[in-house]
């Protein structure tokens, strides 16, 4: 278990393969956009590297957290991305991850992309980073990226965006309704881990595309009505491995739909890549966005991986995203 240190002098670089936590309390006055003051108040990050070098923020969807890269104790999220020679080059930079908030047991409830770029800029002042080489985000962690980037023009010097947009697509916003309701509902008939499950194996179908489910999941129905199909097994199973507090789901899921910037705000040199198989942040949305960013470029890619084309897609994004954080 990594040691978690309240402030960066406690940190003696050992090299890439050594990333330190840090715990960093809030303010006593900060409150969310909701008005509701956070009852753990802790903002989690872990570093990877020597803070001496040029600071990356990594960050991914609402199941992503600190655990980033790939080194000697860990394979983290995106460790496809962030690693020793990589797109985010752990011999290069010094690689910052965060846990979302709320903290386990956390009673305020309702939590924004501003929110948690709020607390982000909080905890990196703290560690004495003022200011970043680039931040880098998919998904839920794009939208944290732009609510940041907006924020804070002074602290942040590119952009990169992946798998999100300015706003969510009411498409995607219907399907996480029906997810929240689904856990509500579990909530309230006493069984709130088969809610988060059946959430999940809902979201994994709107992460992936019909024509990767087509490619791997044969046609074989059961020998009674009622017996899971192949595809079925699969989600079950993803669903049934899924761990995530109820609670914590529905708030991160509600903040997705709560984002909001304003595209004009973004001032910093931006990337922004988008799948075009892509569900849930339609390429057509990213590339609008792109377009109102005055520093803004775009690039669009094909994938059988649809929205979860961020974290399967490394041999083709990660040149896109190496290239950009680290020209001249």
């Amino acid at each position: 278990m990594t040691a978690v240190r309240q402030s960066i002098e406690e940190f003696a670089p050992q090299g890439e393969d050594q990333p330190c936590d840090f715990g960093v309390i809030l303010p006593a006055d900060f409150r969310l956009a909701s008005g509701e003051k956070l009852t753990r108040p802790e903002f989690k990050l872990r570093l990877y590297g020597d803070p001496s070098r040029p600071a990356v923020v990594a960050a991914g969807g609402i199941s992503a957290g600190r655990g980033v890269a790939d080194c000697s104790t860990e394979a983290g999220w995106w460790r496809d991305i962030v690693c020793a020679g990589g797109a985010v080059d752990l011999s290069k930079f010094c690689v910052i991850g965060f846990d979302f908030l709320p903290n386990p047991g956390e009673a305020a409830r309702t939590i924004t992309s501003g929110d948690q770029a709020r607390a982000l800029a909080i905890a990196l002042e703290k560690l004495n980073i003022s200011r970043l080489h680039a931040f880098v985000g998919a998904s839920y962690g794009g939208m944290v990226a732009l609510a940041f980037a907006a924020q804070f023009p002074q602290q942040i010097e590119r952009l990169c965006v992946l798998s999100a947009a300015d706003r969510p697509h009411p498409a995607a916003t219907a399907l996480r309704g029906i997810q929240r309701r689904i856990i509500d509902f579990a909530r309230r008939s006493g069984a709130p881990e088969e809610g988060v499950s059946l959430a999940r194996q809902l979201a994994m179908v709107t992460y992936r595309t019909p024509e990767e489910f087509e490619q791997r999941f044969a046609h074989t129905p059961g020998a009674a009505a009622g017996d899971p199909y192949d595809v079925c097994a699969y989600l079950i199973s993803r669903g049934d491995a899924y761990r995530m507090a109820p609670e914590r789901f529905v708030t991160l899921s509600d903040s997705i739909d709560r984002h909001a910037i304003d595209p004009a705000a973004i001032v910093t040199p931006s990337l922004f890549l988008a799948a075009t198989s892509d569900r849930l942040a339609p390429a057509g949305d990213i590339k609008r966005l792109a377009a109102r960013v005055a520093s803004g470029a775009y690039f669009e890619f094909s994938s059988l991986y649809g929205h979860d084309a961020f974290l399967k897609e490394a041999a083709i994004i990660g040149p896109v995203i190496k290239k950009f954080i680290e020209e001249e």
